[in-house]
């Protein structure tokens, strides 16, 4: 299932608001795992290598504390919770985005279970960061501003270019 970006654009707007302080972080080499896609008839598309890396979010601060895993970022260090908050099984979609400002965003749709759980985690959490990684990339770290409870999430990225790769390797579309 592929979202229009005109039926994606009033959730993405009410997720922007919530969403605050985004920051490009460094890129480290991806651990990845290879397998073969399926295409839309059902086939294996023989030949084409497909990655498939795991996806995380994480909720995150600037201080560290107990328990807390260091990621280095050009100012210093994010410290990320050991678990994550979603997971791959937990998004339904992702999609390049842009707003009329010039801004560029990765949207990602929730399962249900994923979207209460977000909900939940947020209304506890509000001020701290959300960590977008994939494979072993740290690729985004939005401050939480306030409850994200519409099942989606947009992290803000440098590029139009960025933002289609980083959908097109978080639905495992891209190749490499």
């Amino acid at each position: 299932m592929y979202l229009t970006t005109r039926a994606f654009i009033p959730t993405l707007l009410a997720a922007l608001l919530a969403l605050s302080g985004c920051k490009t972080l460094p890129s480290a080499a991806p651990q990845t795992t290879t397998d073969t896609p399926v295409t839309a008839s059902g086939n294996s598309a023989a030949g084409t290598p497909r990655v498939v890396q795991p996806i995380a979010i994480y909720l995150a601060q600037s201080a560290p504390g107990d328990q807390l895993v260091a990621v280095p970022i050009p100012d210093g260090a994010l410290y990320l919770h050991a678990r994550p908050v979603l997971a791959r099984e937990d998004l339904t979609d992702a999609a390049a985005l842009s707003d009329r400002q010039g801004g560029h965003f990765v949207g990602l749709r929730l399962t249900p279970a994923g979207a209460e759980r977000l909900n939940a985690v947020s209304r506890q959490n509000v001020g701290s960061l959300l960590a977008l990684v994939i494979g072993r990339e740290l690729v985004a770290a939005p401050r939480i501003g306030g409850p994200l409870d519409r099942g989606i999430l947009a992290f803000e990225v440098p590029s139009a270019a960025v933002a289609a790769d980083l959908a097109a390797r978080i639905r495992g579309d891209a190749t490499r």
